[in-house]
């Protein structure tokens, strides 16, 4: 424990404010991937099917990617302190993964995940367990991961770095893109959404008639 705080507190007067675009881009697809494993992992562990989660077709869910990149961001300033890294992990990830499930829910009328089986949870949408998960998720972002990814990041030739990131990064947007209209679903991946959240859904042909009719 001595080691890993040690190691924290120089991860924090390091690398603090010092990103570049292209290592927030990094630590961001590689969070997305990194949840798109344990998500898939997960469901086969727990249900023996090996199914392409989330909404994107490529591997990757921007909901991890979102709350380790910002856990990096806003809580390293915290690293000498773990509870605080842990218990603001745990509710800015909530807070994401809440605002998320509302948000699909209302545009498609689908739930790509449900934990109303666990007690106290929020709509079915967050959860003790998952709060708890997601905090030390925060925690091996901030004393881990990012650390070890950002000193693999600045071994790398520049230019060459910012190729790979650019080239992912148009990936990841065409892909997010796509599946804004189409998004990934099936069995195993999302389930429709029951009488009790009464949220009005807003078709996918609903929203290409809006971009279409955009001020150009």
């Amino acid at each position: 424990m001595t080691a890993v705080l040690r190691k924290a507190r120089r991860a924090r007067w390091n690398t603090a404010g010092r990103y570049t675009l292209c290592e927030m881009t990094g630590l961001f697809l590689v969070f997305s991937a990194a949840g798109w494993l344990f998500e898939v992992g997960l469901h086969l562990l727990l249900d023996g099917e090996l199914v392409n989660r989330g909404t994107l077709l490529g591997p990757w869910l921007p909901i991890y990617g979102a709350g380790g990149l910002l856990s990096v961001l806003l809580l390293t300033r915290f690293a000498a302190r773990p509870p605080v890294v842990f218990a603001l992990g745990a509710l800015l990830s909530t807070a994401i993964e809440f605002a998320t499930g509302k948000y699909l829910l209302s545009v498609y009328g689908l739930r790509w995940w449900d934990y109303s089986m666990f007690p106290l949870n929020i709509d079915g949408l967050v959860s003790p367990p998952s709060t708890l998960v997601f905090g030390f998720g925060c925690c091996a972002a901030v004393y881990l991961v990012s650390p070890l990814l950002l000193r693999g990041f600045r071994h790398v030739p520049r230019g060459a770095l910012r190729l790979l990131c650019a080239g992912l990064a148009v990936l990841f947007v065409l892909d997010f893109g796509v599946s804004a209209l189409h998004p990934n679903t099936g069995r195993g991946v999302a389930s429709p959404a029951t009488a009790q959240d009464g949220l009005q859904v807003i078709e996918p042909a609903q929203i290409e008639l809006l971009l279409h009719n955009l001020p150009k």
